[in-house]
Order: structure tokens, then sequence, then C-alpha cells
């Protein structure tokens, strides 16, 4: 059943903001079936709307015919009180929106059984509808309080149903008794099948939590990434621009080289403006314009980009990029972009060794490039924790740290072809080297 924050609107009954006892009252489609929701909702219960109205009907059926088996339900006795008993918790419930406690409701029924058990059935009845009463209440009872409290009620019944025996000779004390235990197995059934689906909707509310976690983490790597590039390249291109204005000699050659440079940021920074949008655009609904994500291919023309922006990069590339999967080609670059970044933005005036191979059985990248004097090798910083992630996500192994004085970052990553691709095992497992 719904949870109460998704029900219905229609026919809700809400108290006013300054008042607990005025109450508004909505009669629309379906009010009296909402009313039951937030009702059973209320205790906790995930039953739907049928199981409470179906557990009243059997109650107030079963006695209003065990009434009439006594003959007093046209010409009523005092003990066709018994039906406004039973009746009395649905009319709180659906008329009232208030509810009895359990105990008390619980109580009146068991007390209405054994008022129509302490009479006998008239002349030419075949079998008293009254026990069917308690097979009704002790059902409820497992279903809504427990197992524990259902056994309470199922001896009370038994117990109520062997002195109506001893009494005045009830008929049909086999079938009664059993009816008791049917009552039982019944709630059981249906105690058990609302815990399952508990469980059930707990687990997939964990599943989503765990899914949009990983959603934004990886979101915010891919922003991170462009981000991080596109203002290294950008800051390239205008400190170029800055030692170029300060040799201005006058004969307008220079001036074309700063206005080229500063067209090559203002590209970059538009570049990342629609990455950066098309990267959270998975967060819209609705059609968008899209763009091939950048691949193992790219990675050539991420370092040309590079190298136009003023960063010096000897780059050497074997095997065929292009035969990677997108996933992976796409893991790749990242990380071969965010690598560059840094170098950019931590040590902008020596020069980026990259080699990249790719064969059938493993992709082989690494970024290299002198340390500064001063600069900080703890490994710190979101840059290379996003590394790691991406490295983890294409089950491959990484290794950035100081190698005889350079820094050093490493990826290798287990390929086997595919459909005609090569695409990584997409398992987390990292290695030591």
């Amino acid at each position: 059943m719904p949870n109460r924050a998704m029900l219905p609107s229609l026919g809700s009954v809400r108290p006013l903001p300054d008042s607990s006892l005025t109450r508004t009252v909505t009669v629309g489609p379906g009010w009296m079936r909402t009313r039951i929701e937030e009702h059973v909702a209320a205790h906790g219960l995930l039953y739907p709307w049928w199981i409470p109205v179906l557990a009243i009907t059997g109650q107030v059926g079963t006695v209003v015919a065990a009434v009439s088996l006594r003959d007093e339900l046209w010409a009523p006795g005092w003990i066709a009180l018994t039906i406004p008993m039973v009746l009395l918790p649905g009319i709180m419930m659906i008329g009232f929106q208030r509810h009895l406690p359990h105990l008390i409701e619980t109580a009146a029924a068991l007390a209405a059984a054994a008022w129509l058990l302490s009479e006998p059935v008239g002349a030419g009845a075949a079998l008293d509808t009254a026990p069917a009463l308690l097979a009704f209440v002790t059902a409820e009872v497992v279903a809504r309080d427990g197992v524990r409290n259902g056994l309470v009620v199922a001896g009370i019944s038994v117990a109520m149903i062997s002195a109506a025996i001893a009494g005045h000779g009830l008929s049909g004390a086999a079938v009664q008794l059993v009816d008791i235990l049917l009552g039982f197995v019944i709630g059981y059934m249906l105690l058990w099948q609302m815990r399952a689906l508990a469980a059930e909707r707990a687990a997939r509310a964990g599943e989503h939590a765990r899914a949009t976690l990983a959603e934004r983490e990886r979101i915010a790597r891919e922003i991170h990434d462009l981000v991080a590039h596109s203002l290294s390249v950008t800051l390239l291109q205008i400190t170029g621009a800055r030692h170029a204005l300060r040799d201005l000699d006058g004969d307008g050659s220079v001036v074309a080289e700063v206005d080229a440079g500063l067209a090559d940021a203002e590209q970059v920074g538009r570049q990342a403006m629609a990455d950066i949008r098309q990267t959270v655009s998975t967060l819209t609904d609705g059609p968008a314009v899209t763009q091939a994500l950048p691949g193992g291919g790219d990675i050539g023309a991420l370092v040309a980009q590079m190298e136009r922006a003023g960063l010096a990069v000897e780059y050497v590339e074997s095997g065929d990029p292009h035969r990677l999967a997108k996933a992976t080609g796409l893991g790749l670059y990242r990380i071969a972009q965010e690598s560059l970044a840094n170098i950019a933005k931590h040590a902008p005036t020596s020069t980026a060794r990259v080699q990249f191979s790719v064969t059938s059985r493993r992709a082989w990248l690494t970024v290299r490039n002198a340390l500064p004097e001063g600069a900080a090798t703890d490994g710190s910083g979101s840059g290379l924790a996003g590394m790691t992630a991406r490295a983890d996500q294409l089950g491959a192994t990484l290794a950035a740290d100081v190698v005889d004085g350079d820094w050093l970052v490493d990826l290798r990553v287990p390929l086997r072809e595919h459909n005609g691709l090569l695409s990584c095992p997409l398992r987390a497992h990292k290695l030591a080297w």
C-alpha cells in the first residue's frame, strides 16, 4: 500500500493549522478508500485498503448471520447489540477518521462472540456462524499485531468454543476449531507478505540512494575534469598573451599573436561551457542536442590543444586508439586530460612526456614531467581522487608518484575484444606495481 506521503489528496482529512480538534472533511471520488489507507498507514501497516474492508465486512456479516440464526434480527433483542459492537471500529475509521485502540477493538469483538456463543441457535439451524467471528478476529490480530498476540487471541477463541461445546452442545465443533486455525494461518500469511514488502521497499530505497550518490559523484568528476582542463588551457593562453604584450615592439606582429591567443582562450572557454551543459544535461528531462564524448582516439588532439596553449608536450602514440570502446576511451581521455591540466597548473614551464600505447590486451598511458622546486607530492587533491575513481571503474592499475625526480602518472588498463572493439573488464581491481 502506498505510504502516507503518496496518498491522494482527494477525500483526505487533515487538521487545520490552529486547531487539533477542527477537521475539514472533503467528500470526493475515492474518499472512503483514502480514509482507510490513511488509517492503515498511520499504524505503520502496508496493507491495501480492501483488506481492512474485508475484515470488517466479514465480522459484521458473521454477526448478522449469527443474530439471524437466533431469531433476533427482525425482532431485535438485546443480543442484536453485538452488531454495533463489531461495526463501531469501521464507523469510527470511515465516518469520523478516528480509531479505537486495538485492544478495545479486539476485546469488543471477543465480547460479541462470547455473547453470541452463550445463546444457542434456533431450532433447525445446522451450523452456528458465531465462531467464524473468532476466526476473523484471530486473522486480523495476527496480521496487525503479530504472531504472539495472535496466539493469545487464538487460545481465547478455542477456549470460548470449547466452553460453548460443553455448555449447550455447539454443533460442528471440529469445523469451528479448524476455522480458528485457518484464520491464524491467513493472518500469518498476510503478516509475512507485509514484512517481505517492507523489506523490498527498504532495499529499493537503499539501492536508489546508492545509485543517486554514484551518479552525483560521476557527474562531479566529469565537471571537475572539464573545468580544470579548460581553465588550465585558458590560463596558459592568457599568460602567453600577457608575456607577448610585454614584448610589444610596435610592428603589429605581436598584436596579431596576442589576438590569436585570446581567440583561442575564448574558444576553449566556449567549448568548456558546452561540455558542462552536456554533462549536466543528464539531470534534466526532455530532448537536448547531444554531442559525442571524447575517447581514446582524441588524446592526440588533446595534446595538440595543450601545445597550442603554450605547454611543451612530447607525445608518442602506438597502436590504434580508435578501437577502444566508448567507456574505456573516455576514461583514458579524462585521466590524460587531468594529468596535463595538473602539469599546466603546477609546472607550466616543464615538458610533459606522454606515451600512449594500445594493444589487443592492454592500454598503457603514462604522463611524466619534471617536478618544480617546492612542489607538493603528497598526492592530495580532488583531481587525483577523480583519476583513481575512474581507474577503479575501468578495472585498471593506476599509480601516481615521484619517480627519478619526475612526477609520473602510470595507467594500465587490461582489455578484451568484443564485437570488434577493445573494452575494459569493468571490475574494480587494483594491483600494486
